[in-house]
């Protein structure tokens, strides 16, 4: 059986902030009936006008409610997904229907805060299986009251949930060989070559902050940022390949009850294609090439269609990137990028 771990998300959105004079509540439109309820999908932000949610309309009886649950996490034999859960909520609708019918607060004539709530997408269903899209009453900002819906749905009782989307977030490969399941193809900074001697200047004459009070009396603590290992500091490194080709990408049919399935598409991502551990001579050769690389010769964005990331798996150190074709970067300490000896990406192709 799949195990189910819920995720905590925090979710939030910029908001210009808000003044206006008090108003009453408006008599809103009934709500748009759609045929079949879906969660796939979501866009908490809006929707398609048919689907608003407004009043209850008069010929529409609600026997249950459906909530939309995204951002839970299922793990199986394929790895992690992330998942919409759909569940069913019956029992008496009393209180719900007394909740989402209460009228919006009036305006508030001051200034409100610079934040947007996102409200759960719930939906009142029929005997037929046609649903409206539950209404959330606001306050006098616009937010959406949404304790005041929750505590009225806190009344009925989960009778049914099933997946209604996934997305595969952690391929089992890659969690077996600890590797993250994608990678950036894009490095997080490209340093000029001009700049190069100067940062090499910095980091040899950088000492370690020393702990000190600050202005307000409260004391620092001294971090130093990972750092690539030097050669003969560590014995092996792990290797985890990527590859920005699409078939790369990974596929799977849906599990039973899963009515999508998905992968997140981002420009520049590489996903996980295989991994294997190097020898202490590899390692070795891998460490003196990143120690004695140059910068590369002329600036270059291309996106690789391979690259390598090789990590000594211990705190502090910082991984280092290969690209094995396009513009042949190799990085180090995150963001500091030079040209990767044609050695050196002999080696980590093989």
């Amino acid at each position: 059986m799949p195990r189910i771990r819920p995720s905590l998300i925090a979710l939030a959105a910029t908001a210009v902030v808000l003044a206006g004079c008090a108003s009453g509540p408006q008599s809103l439109p009934p709500a748009g009936i759609v045929a079949e309820i879906s969660c796939a999908g979501m866009d908490p932000f809006g929707g398609d006008p048919a689907t608003d949610a407004g009043r209850v309309p008069d010929d529409f009886e609600p026997v249950a409610a459906v909530r939309c649950v995204p951002f839970q996490e299922v793990e199986d034999d394929d790895g992690v997904w992330s998942v919409v859960l759909r569940e069913r909520l019956e029992g008496d609708l009393t209180a719900v229907l007394a909740a989402q019918a209460e009228p919006d607060d009036a305006r508030w004539p001051g200034a409100c805060a610079a934040i947007a709530t996102i409200a759960p997408l719930v939906w009142l269903t029929d005997a037929a299986g046609r649903g409206i899209r539950l209404r959330y009453p606001v306050d006098g900002c616009s937010q959406p009251k949404v304790e005041l819906i929750g505590d009225a749905l806190a009344g009925l009782a989960v009778v049914q949930t099933d997946e209604e989307q996934r997305t595969l977030t952690q391929p089992r490969a890659a969690l077996d060989a600890g590797c993250a399941p994608t990678w950036s193809a894009r490095p997080l900074q490209i340093v000029p070559p001009e700049e190069l001697g100067e940062l090499e200047g910095q980091a040899e004459a950088e000492v370690a902050p020393q702990p000190a009070p600050t202005w307000d009396g409260v004391q620092t603590i001294p971090w130093e940022p990972p750092r690539t290992p030097a050669p003969g500091e560590v014995e092996t490194l792990r290797l985890c390949a990527y590859s920005t080709d699409e078939a790369a990408n990974p596929t799977a049919t849906p599990a039973p009850g899963a009515k999508t399935w998905v992968t997140i598409e981002v420009e520049g991502t590489a996903w996980f294609a295989g991994s294997r551990a190097l020898d202490a001579a590899e390692t070795r050769a891998v460490l003196e090439a990143a120690a004695s690389a140059q910068p590369l010769p002329e600036s270059c964005d291309d996106i690789p269609g391979s690259l390598v990331v090789l990590d000594a798996g211990q705190e502090g150190k910082a991984p280092i990137t290969v690209e094995l074709d396009g513009c042949r970067r190799l990085i180090v300490d995150h963001f500091r990028t030079f040209a990767a000896p044609p050695a050196l990406v002999e080696l980590l192709a093989g």
